[in-house]
């Protein structure tokens, strides 16, 4: 009997060793299974965020390359990919994180360099940017139209609108492609009162890209200065379904409504602007401009005391200020602020003539110091201090600026 059960249990022991290699054999099976569809999935990613990069849109390719990071910790690639997509989204802090591991996991110091001088650029900070990244377009490389763009970006945010065109418009030279060239580039012709170049530029961007919510607003903003408010008010209709809710929108409708005599409409919507956003200038003076029109003076009045306080040398404050006074009776006071809106007016003309002079050379220091001197005397620091730093940037021992930098931080 015993003799009969040995057999029997080596048998038993067999098949159960068998079925122990076959679920170890399935286990390591699957797993490789679940790891190759894992690498696939992340190549897809990988490959799409690349994509969307190639295609300008960092919005939709962040999310994927930060994932593609993060699974593939080994990946310098995906790392500095994730680092560009961080910056040009403005997660500058992320962006800070991957390039630092980008360096680490070994890709190109130089690259990375480069590029976390871009990142310090958009944070604000000059030195030791400013010089390295100008330095760096000397030479002929791939990331010729990401220096343009942050450049474009960092002149224009510092009110040097002639530095920031000319690199707008190298920008557009390299990346005709790009809708956000064409539209920065249609946003500083505008703030230069070149409204049919604004004009040009802005359908460029949308005809690259019909959804771009900044050249459909820009296209309306200066279609509007055109004396144009039927297709401004259409576009602002279309940005009303892109983009419900975005702050200045309600003003471009309600004005523009007003401009087409539609002022019952204008009124509704302006007010709504207005108690959305109470402290938006331009929709008080939008709104102020309707009550003139209907003779509510004391209402134009209260409106626009708040703009001045913040705005003291805004010329469309002043301007419709001195109708109310006027249409109040304070002949006076109206007077006074003519004077004040004629004073302004000079200045700007002498600003005009100032940017001229720097549009025809750039790295001109006298009209530079001329026009942060004239921004400190009207009560606007801030643009003075930013005057003042770009001219230091060409002469670090400007006596000048140094001294007017020091006023501004110690007022």
């Amino acid at each position: 009997m015993s003799a009969d059960i040995k057999p029997m249990q080596s048998s038993s022991s067999r098949q159960l060793a068998t079925l122990v290699v076959l679920a170890v054999l399935v286990v390591l099976a699957g797993f490789s299974l679940w790891s190759g569809l894992e690498s696939l999935r992340w190549g897809w990613r990988f490959d799409q965020g690349k994509s969307w990069m190639a295609e300008h849109d960092p919005e939709k390719a962040f999310p994927l390359l930060d994932r593609c990071a993060r699974d593939n910790t080994s990946s310098a690639e995906a790392a500095f990919l994730a680092g560009r997509a961080a910056r040009m989204t403005q997660r500058l802090a992320v962006a800070r994180q991957w390039l630092d591991q980008a360096r680490g996991r070994g890709w190109a110091p130089t690259a990375v360099e480069l590029e976390q001088a871009l990142l310090g650029l958009q944070g604000g900070a000059i030195e030791p940017y400013l010089a390295f990244v100008e330095k760096c377009l000397e030479v002929d490389q791939p990331d010729r139209p990401r220096i343009l763009e942050v450049l474009t970006i960092f002149a224009y945010q510092r009110l040097d609108l002639p530095t920031a065109r000319a690199h707008a418009q190298a920008w557009t030279d390299t990346e005709p492609d790009n809708s956000a060239s064409w539209a920065w580039l249609g946003t500083i012709d505008s703030r230069q009162k070149n409204t049919s170049k604004a004009i040009e530029s802005f359908r460029k961007a949308i005809e690259l890209a019909p959804d771009s919510v900044n050249a459909l607003e820009g296209l309306a903003l200066a279609l509007r200065k055109a004396r144009q408010p039927e297709e401004a008010l259409a576009l602002a209709r279309k940005l009303e379904s892109l983009a419900p809710g975005r702050p200045g929108l309600d003003r471009l409708i309600g004005a523009t409504l007003a401009e087409l005599g539609r002022t019952d409409e204008a009124l509704k919507v302006l007010q709504t602007a207005l108690a959305t956003y109470p402290d938006d200038n331009e929709t008080r003076v939008e709104l102020a401009r309707l009550y003139l029109a209907a003779a509510r003076s004391a209402e134009a009045r209260k409106v626009l005391e708040p703009v001045l306080v913040r705005a003291p040398f805004d010329r469309e404050a002043l301007d419709s200020m001195a109708n109310a006074l006027e249409q109040l009776g304070e002949r006076n006071e109206a007077d006074k602020m003519r004077t004040r809106l004629e004073s302004v007016r000079r200045d700007l003309k002498l600003a005009d003539s100032y940017m001229s002079e720097i549009g025809k050379d750039p790295r001109a220091v006298a009209p530079r110091l001329a026009l942060a001197e004239l921004l400190w005397k009207n009560g606007m620091p801030g643009e003075a201090a930013r005057w003042a730093e770009s001219v230091l940037v060409l002469d670090k021992s400007n006596a000048t600026a140094l001294v007017l930098l020091e006023r501004v931080r110690s007022r």
